[in-house]
């Protein structure tokens, strides 16, 4: 689970960043990031109904968000990052899904390494 400091919840939040961020693809997500004033970075995970069906959506939420967890010390701080996934994410195993956000995360400058 995120810690609450590291959550975007609010719909506003999230039609702000897709509006104004950057955005990075790969071949099953993609990441919208951009600036922000406070100081902690704050993730957001989005799933869409062409995924599947809850099981699928909720199993790939539960593994993006443990994945982001792990990722927290060591993003760039102000940041606020939107992780969207593809429809064809369902057929990506976890350690596969690490890699792509982690290459994500290096090519976005996200990262202090």
């Amino acid at each position: 689970m995120l810690p609450q400091k590291n959550r975007l919840k609010k719909r506003k939040e999230f039609a702000y960043i897709y509006k104004n961020g950057k955005k990075i693809s790969s071949s099953h997500l993609s990441l919208i990031y951009i600036k922000s004033k406070i100081y902690n970075s704050r993730i957001g995970i989005s799933v869409s109904n062409k995924v599947g069906n809850a099981v699928k959506r909720n199993k790939i939420k539960r593994q993006l968000r443990e994945i982001m967890r792990a990722n927290i010390p060591y993003l760039r701080n102000h940041q606020n990052i939107v992780l969207s996934a593809h429809p064809n994410i369902s057929e990506c195993d976890f350690s596969k899904l690490r890699a792509e956000v982690n290459q994500l995360l290096t090519k976005g400058n996200l990262k202090n390494e």
